[in-house]
């Protein structure tokens, strides 16, 4: 009888498979769910479930677990017809724990005009960072920025350059470049390109580097964003200031352009960046 992750490597070895073309993130986040799963997948769909159940409290973990013994499970043509239906239930839990943490999370976030006050104390790579977040919405690793006198012809990294009245971010490597392909943003903003100007990047420069003018490593990479955000937010809790605000003043057109620049659709906004969604606005 094959093993859990006999059956995983097998499967990702699979042309189907690699026709998906799954990000290495995405295929070491699998590998650790099957290295985790602590039962065996061929037992009887009951027998999954109830182990499911006991063995993970939390729904999302639960779904994650009980997502990746689907793929394998048809991958050999085993029945997954109970695990399907548990996963449709499970949908409205974790809808439900989604908006209970968002009402939660609201009792603790600050208001967008405390975070703006902020906002115009800072200078460097503080200010910048969460200069971009606030006004684009933009991820982590969209963050990861070079700076160019020219925009490559081949562009396979984030950059900012310099335009006529201010500069230009050419975003290509972010969560969702495979469906929203290069993201342009023009800023402007002469407080921002005067603060920016003063840090005197030269041709070729990471914003955020070490010592060697190397970017860091994901995770590295991910804590000096946490570290260098206003009050310790992160990106994603600045971002839900920013929606709740803009919900509240029904600036649906702002929100359509943050959906354009983060890269996110608004059904996704809507849902998992709204305190509100849970009809009360």
């Amino acid at each position: 009888m094959k093993s859990t992750e006999k059956i995983f490597n097998d499967w990702l070895e699979d042309e189907d498979t690699k026709k998906k073309n799954l990000s290495n993130i995405t295929i070491d986040n699998y590998k650790r769910t099957v290295k985790n799963i602590g039962f065996g997948i061929l037992n009887g769909q009951e027998s999954i479930i109830k182990k499911l159940n006991s063995n993970f409290d939390n729904p999302n973990t639960r779904a994650s677990f009980l997502n990746m013994i689907i793929i394998l499970r048809e991958y050999i043509n085993k029945d997954t017809d109970k695990l399907i239906k548990l996963r449709n239930d499970m949908k409205k839990e974790i809808t439900v724990l989604r908006k209970e943490k968002l009402k939660e999370a609201e009792k603790k976030l600050p208001s967008l005009e405390e975070v703006e006050t902020e906002l115009e104390k800072l200078d460097g790579i503080k200010y910048v960072i969460n200069y971009l977040i606030l006004n684009y919405g933009l991820r982590n690793k969209d963050l990861n920025l070079v700076y160019v006198d020219k925009l490559p012809e081949d562009k396979t990294e984030n950059y900012i350059t310099p335009m006529k009245g201010g500069f230009k971010l050419s975003i290509n490597d972010y969560k969702t470049n495979k469906s929203y392909n290069e993201k342009v943003i023009k800023i402007k903003n002469k407080e921002f390109n005067k603060k920016f100007k003063s840090m005197k990047y030269k041709d070729g420069m990471y914003l955020i580097s070490n010592k060697e003018n190397k970017p860091y490593g994901i995770s590295n990479f991910n804590n000096r964003i946490l570290k260098n955000t206003i009050f310790d937010l992160g990106e994603g809790k600045m971002f839900k200031i920013l929606i709740k605000n803009l919900i509240e003043k029904k600036d649906f057109e702002m929100i359509d352009n943050l959906s354009k620049t983060r890269g996110t659709d608004m059904s996704t906004i809507m849902s998992s960046y709204n305190i509100y969604n849970n009809g009360e606005k």
